[in-house]
């Protein structure tokens, strides 16, 4: 189908950031009135209960050379002062710096309700802008064409960036609150120098403390450009060109030290003695714990497969009793790595008690909660035309950047080399966060038709035709009840009925229970019965269910997976009936608490929509074969497809139920007949445009799922849909032989007399 894509201007319009910062925020509740330790309201309280940023509409920094005197002087003199060494006015200017360097510095610089107002920027900030230098934009180099813009950089202290001040305020709010913080960045955000100079200024301030920086692999911090790489060459430079000297008593990059010995080779008593550990958690979950530090740094997250593990381990090291000691950051961009276990996390704050924010970010998400998220436009050095993204004062125009970062992507479409490329580039330079958790791999399932279906189904209201509910039965037969009328009789919200599971993957407020989604009901056709006799029901083979069940480890019974759900889902098989269409018809996705209720639900769908033989279950997991078999409804299984994989059997020579697939040769080639089957092309629209199979499936989970799926993470809904693919494909084998019949019996017609002809 046609994509109807939203100009720039309505996205603009639309954008759900620029909605935030332009609303009147008078009916917040302010942080610092309900407890928070925030001692320049900067923070508000939304009606999710998620945190907000105190941007008010208007607001405007000025002159912020103010907050840059050191080093605007050493970029004059190359020092910092003129005072000798170790005299009383070099002593003094040493103390104030590190004051300023740990508590911050104010002055009149935000301009608001045209009133020029103090601000004050956080001690790590004013760190940062004054004793920190790294390679970036050179303003006075840039210029910009019809077709390009360009530049170059140079080694430089930072500019005062506006979505910088509200980084630095952020990382200090939650550290004066006891929260961790998990962060969804963007490329080109200067964030590693930001980490960095904030490890390196903990260290050089504070004696005898100890900062860890983790990553999955080591070289994401020990490298040339790494985290650890970036800190210690700020510490070289207190070292080097600054009044707050400390010695360096260990160069090893993996455990850097601070201090001096004495004459005698033996550290000082006096030494500093603060510390750098640079570990790697692969394999490892426990590498952070056991060393009493006081900042823990997580580089890039999304590389990270065990963050859980390491999280149960290293959250309450970082506590003692109720007090929280230590502080944890850790942020990620889209990579090659498994995304979805950053993305649980990201949308689950309160689980590690990391920070919570209200989520301004994702269209129609201000229900809910997530970590910090800092968009790809948001204080963006960049220039169209006349305009630009960022004034000298460091204030983004936010609609400046959304305009460079449009026309950017459609210059990356034009020329990327494959649509995974282009979305990839999405994810690292993304503008929402549900952007950013899209498949950073080589996805089998995407292309720009499904992401076109992906955003019709989430914009386009017309696609919201379902009903939520439960299935019962009483005396043989099943009823469907939606959730308004188990409500009406008296139901229970959360334990007699569910509310469907928005979040892909689960966000952390959802019920794992989940309930049945139905788009449509069972067909009610005149049709024969195996004894001859006209009926009107819904004939058997006319619906498939596939089903994938939750992991169970046969040893002890438990699930192997806690982010593993039952996905189970209802379609509609071509046939004489339906004019030979099909569609996914129900679904239910969800984890009871009792692995058999899973079961049941599988079993009174296939009661529901009369699924006799056509049943398709997983049975490398689970015990469905095994209750199906106690309730005596083996009828409604689906045998083990072996003709798919050996063409050399003839008919149904397999009596076992179920699907075995496993996680081999026979997974790959599912998920091959899977993408082959949803690109089919079923049809045309009033366009002319193709129609594919995907199209006919109106679950926008799924379709999401779809979008998402990488080889690393856990995707029940596609898992379920390979059982589909088999059943797709047997049906094709199965007509192939029809049709070959066929054609044998009209090639070869019995042409002797009459007479002499078999009785029939």
């Amino acid at each position: 189908m046609a994509r109807s894509e939203i100009s720039i201007e309505e996205f603009i319009r639309t954008y759900p950031f620029l909605e935030y910062i332009n609303e009147d925020k008078s009916h917040y509740k302010h942080a610092k009135d309900e407890g928070f330790d925030d001692p320049d309201d900067l923070f508000l309280i939304g009606d999710s209960g998620g945190f907000l940023l105190n941007i008010q509409p208007g607001d405007k920094f000025v002159n912020t050379y103010l907050f840059t005197e050191m080093a605007d002087f050493y970029r004059k003199y190359k020092k910092y002062t003129n005072y000798k060494e170790d005299s009383i006015p070099h002593r003094q200017l040493r103390k104030r710096e590190e004051y300023r360097r740990l508590n911050g510095f104010t002055a009149p610089c935000l301009l608001r309700n045209g009133v020029v107002q103090n601000v004050r920027i956080t001690g790590h900030h004013y760190n940062f802008l004054n004793y920190t230098m790294m390679e970036q934009l050179d303003t006075s180099k840039t210029k910009a064409g019809n077709k390009a813009s360009v530049g170059a950089k140079h080694y430089d202290f930072s500019k005062f960036i506006d979505a910088q001040f509200w980084t630095f305020h952020i990382i200090d709010f939650a550290k004066r609150n006891g929260f961790h913080l998990i962060i969804d960045k963007t490329r080109r955000g200067g964030f590693s120098y930001i980490m960095a100079a904030k490890s390196s200024n903990t260290l050089n301030l504070q004696p005898r403390k100890v900062v860890i920086h983790v990553a999955a692999d080591k070289k994401f911090l020990t490298a040339t450009g790494g985290l650890t790489d970036f800190t210690i060459n700020n510490l070289r430079f207190y070292e080097t060109k600054t009044p707050f000297v400390k010695g360096i008593l260990s160069t090893d990059k993996e455990n850097f030290r601070l201090g001096f010995k004495l004459p005698n080779g033996v550290v000082s008593p006096k030494a500093w003695q603060s510390a750098l550990f640079s570990v790697s958690a692969m394999n490892n979950p426990d590498c952070a714990i056991g060393k009493d530090a006081i900042d823990v740094n997580v580089e890039e997250l999304s590389t990270m497969e065990n963050f859980d593990d390491f999280m149960a381990v290293t959250e309450p090291a970082m506590r003692t009793g109720s007090y929280v000691t230590g502080n944890l950051t850790c942020w990620g961009t889209a990579t090659s790595g498994n995304m979805q276990v950053f993305e649980q996390n990201f949308y689950s704050p309160k689980s590690f008690h990391f920070m919570p924010f209200e989520n301004v970010w994702d269209k129609d998400s201000r229900n809910e909660i997530c970590g910090y998220f800092k968009a790809y436009a948001w204080g963006l050095q960049g220039q169209l035309g006349d305009k630009f993204a960022m004034d000298k004062d460091g204030n983004s125009d936010l609609e400046t950047g959304l305009r460079i970062a449009h026309n950017e992507r459609i210059n990356k479409k034009q020329t990327a080399k494959t649509f995974a490329d282009y979305i990839n580039y999405l994810g690292q330079y993304a503008l929402m966060p549900a952007e950013s958790f899209s498949s950073a791999t080589e996805n089998i399932f995407s292309s720009e038709e499904l992401l076109a279906w992906e955003e019709r189904l989430r914009t386009d209201n017309s696609f919201k035709f379902y009903v939520d509910g439960w299935l019962f039965e009483n005396n043989g037969k099943v009823e469907f009840k939606t959730n308004a009328r188990i409500e009406a009789e008296g139901g229970v919200f959360n334990k007699d009925y569910w509310d469907w599971i928005e979040g892909v993957p689960r966000k952390g407020h959802e019920h794992p229970h989940g309930c049945i989604r139905k788009w449509f009901n069972p067909m009610k056709v005149p049709y024969h019965d195996k004894q001859g006799q006209l009926i009107t029901g819904t004939p058997p083979g006319m619906y498939s269910i596939s089903y994938d069940p939750v992991g169970v480890n046969k040893e002890n019974k438990l699930i192997t997976n806690k982010h593993s759900h039952n996905s189970i889902n209802v379609w509609m098989n071509p046939c004489q009936y339906n004019g030979f269409k099909t569609a996914l018809v129900c679904a239910y996705y969800g984890r009871p608490e009792k692995l058999e209720e899973a079961d049941k639900v599988c079993l009174l769908l296939a009661k529901y929509y009369n699924c006799i033989g056509t049943t398709g279950v997983e049975i490398n997991r689970g015990e469905t074969v095994s209750n199906f078999t106690k309730w005596k409804a083996l009828k409604y299984l689906m045998k083990d497809p072996v003709q798919i994989w050996d063409t050399t059997l003839k008919g149904a020579t397999v009596g076992t139920y179920g699907v075995n697939m496993g996680d081999g040769a026979k997974k790959l080639e599912g998920l091959r007949l899977l993408k082959e089957m949803l690109y089919t092309i079923i049809s045309k629209d009033d366009l002319g445009n193709d129609v594919y199979l995907f199209q006919t499936i109106y679950d926008y989970q799924t379709i999401l799922e779809l979008k998402k799926w990488n080889s690393l993470g856990n995707f029940d809904r596609v898992s379920q849909m390979i059982i589909r693919a088999l059943q797709w494909k047997l049906e094709d084998i199965e007509a192939a032989k029809a049709l070959a019949h066929r054609k044998k019996v009209l090639e070869n017609p019995d042409t002797r007399n009459i007479l002499m002809r078999d009785w029939f």
